[in-house]
């Protein structure tokens, strides 16, 4: 585990390759496994691969979200904020795992911050 945190970085350039269907099913199953408070999961992931929704949501910020254009993969991480109290805990945890599991299976990743 710690080897993998070592290694890790932000990664802002991409390669222009789609990710393996395995590897996909892993980090589901890495963002389902994800610990939460009280077990609620008040969480909701959306896999999105397909490059007209990644270009879109490259412009989602005015800053700070423009690499997402040459990404393969973007996960979605959505709070249902009505489940829980600490749905902001829970969801940040999510990302985490998400990324820890992403640089075991060598994907680099970076964690985008939008809130609503």
């Amino acid at each position: 585990m710690l080897d993998i945190l070592r290694e890790r970085r932000r990664i802002r350039k991409y390669k222009d390759r789609e990710i393996e269907t395995e590897k996909i099913e892993l980090l589901k199953e890495a963002a389902l496994r994800s610990p939460s408070s009280r077990g609620i999961n008040p969480w909701r992931f959306l896999f999105v691969t397909e490059k007209s929704k990644l270009e879109e949501f490259s412009r989602a910020k005015e800053s700070g979200s423009s690499f997402l254009k040459g990404a393969s993969l973007c996960v979605v991480i959505c709070a249902a904020k009505g489940e829980s109290d600490v749905w902001g805990e829970d969801c940040s945890i999510a990302s985490i795992i998400l990324q820890l599991a992403g640089q075991s299976l060598g994907l680099g990743s970076c964690w985008i911050q939008i809130s609503s």
